[in-house]
């Protein structure tokens, strides 16, 4: 499928769920530099680009952090999109979660840790976006220090999650020959 029919389809999902409009540029925002990633890396383009536009469908249902990529799988589920999508929304949210620090955030069992590299790619992706415009890894960090900072009862999340990024960073360099 050619971008454009992906785009479709996904905007078709997104009507369907009355997503916001903030959040559709945030996903295209996504999409954008996951595609340029995913390019250079040989994966999977066209699951990227799918599972990087859907990624916060859930975010049509809640807008809590801990729970808009469950509810994005759950809609995707429902919508018959195929495994590798669902993992990609399931397994984006910063850097992902562990099942240990998911049975400590009361989420359903399971791992949220991305394993594919379009996974990795979208939730690294994910990372580096802002709103709609995209930023580096360096403002992710920053933006994790915030939230430690603001939040002490999750500063053990944030210490994990940067060890993650600069670990998926790494990888996502490597593979694919560009930095961040």
């Amino acid at each position: 499928m050619m971008r454009e029919e992906i785009f479709k389809e996904c905007s078709k999902i997104w009507d369907k769920y009355n997503l916001e409009e903030k959040v559709r540029k945030h996903c295209i925002a996504v999409s954008n530099l996951a595609e340029k990633i995913g390019v250079a890396t040989k994966a999977d383009v066209e699951l990227i680009i799918t599972g990087s536009l859907l990624h916060d469908i859930g975010r049509a249902v809640t807008h809590d952090p801990f729970l808009h990529f469950i509810e994005s799988g759950k809609i995707l589920r429902n919508e018959r999109f195929d495994e590798g999508v669902v993992r990609i929304a399931e397994r984006h949210f910063s850097c992902g979660i562990s099942k240990e620090e998911a049975e400590k955030f009361g989420l359903p069992p399971g791992n949220y840790i991305p394993e594919t590299m379009e996974e990795k790619i979208v939730s690294f992706a994910d990372n580096l976006v802002f709103g709609a415009r995209a930023g580096n890894f360096e403002e992710f960090l920053r933006r994790l220090d915030e939230i430690a900072l603001n939040n002490r009862d999750h500063a053990w999340f944030v210490k994990r999650t940067k060890e993650r990024a600069l670990r998926m960073k790494e990888e996502v360099e490597k593979i694919s020959g560009l930095k961040f």
